[in-house]
């Protein structure tokens, strides 16, 4: 499916002459415009580099293409830093993007294990309830809590909709908000919980809102900066990367 995308791109891109008095920005939606119409542009911008514009499609995929559209560049771009280090360009475009997409989410809607005294700092994890290294992850909360990190849970269904992991998720986060926290311990520990259903679940919405910002598997989280970091992380390891101090 990626290839076909892709291929079609490329045929939008090579199909357009630029004319001298449009806009170079005119000029790369022109060229991109015979794209399906569920992949549109969000965004065109200077890359951090010369000669190319960095273009946001709306599933967060990223091409760097030139001013005439004639050519483009899919994947990671990488700076050299002086000190021989390198930073991805890609990935710290993209950090901004997933804060916006964050703070459209209603927080009555997140499953939230607040921090034990001063909040130093927080992050918001998409989860299963099933997976062994969520599991692995939510036994720690205490100690995380503690350190004066947030958590933020949303959900992540791995299985998709209509599988047993997202109504467990659902019967959680359709239940009353006293409750949630409860459920979600027990579900995280393997106990049955009473099954649950709503016409508002956020479920599957967190779900999808996940795959657009490049969640691929569980536990995967967001730090307040934006950097999606995927997998399991020790509460030590975790408060170090925050720049939280006890």
């Amino acid at each position: 499916m990626r290839k076909i995308f892709f291929t079609i791109v490329a045929m939008a891109l090579l199909s357009f002459n630029a004319t001298a008095d449009e806009s170079k920005e005119a000029a790369i939606r022109s060229a991109l415009s015979m794209l399906n119409s569920q992949v549109p542009i969000v965004a065109v911008a200077d890359a951090q580099f010369p000669g190319l514009y960095e273009v946001t499609l709306a599933s967060g995929e990223k091409l760097y293409v030139n001013e005439t559209g004639s050519h483009f560049i899919v994947g990671e771009v990488y700076k050299v830093q002086t000190d021989g280090r390198l930073v991805n360009l890609t990935e710290e475009g993209k950090k901004a993007g997933r804060i916006e997409q964050l703070a459209t989410v209603n927080p009555q809607d997140m499953i939230i294990f607040p921090a034990k005294g001063e909040t130093k700092a927080h992050m918001t994890v998409f989860t299963d309830t099933d997976c062994f290294y969520c599991r692995k992850l939510h036994k720690e909360m205490a100690q995380i809590n503690a350190r004066g990190i947030e958590v933020r849970y949303l959900a992540f269904p791995r299985a998709g909709a209509g599988s047993k992991t997202e109504q467990v998720m659902e019967s959680i986060w359709c239940a009353d908000k006293t409750d949630q926290q409860s459920l979600f311990t027990q579900a995280k520990s393997g106990v049955t919980i009473p099954t649950l259903s709503c016409e508002n679940s956020p479920v599957m919405s967190q779900y999808e809102l996940g795959q657009k910002m490049g969640v691929t598997g569980t536990p995967a989280l967001v730090l307040q900066d934006g950097t999606l970091v995927p997998g399991y992380m020790p509460a030590d390891q975790l408060a170090k990367m925050l720049g939280v101090v006890n």
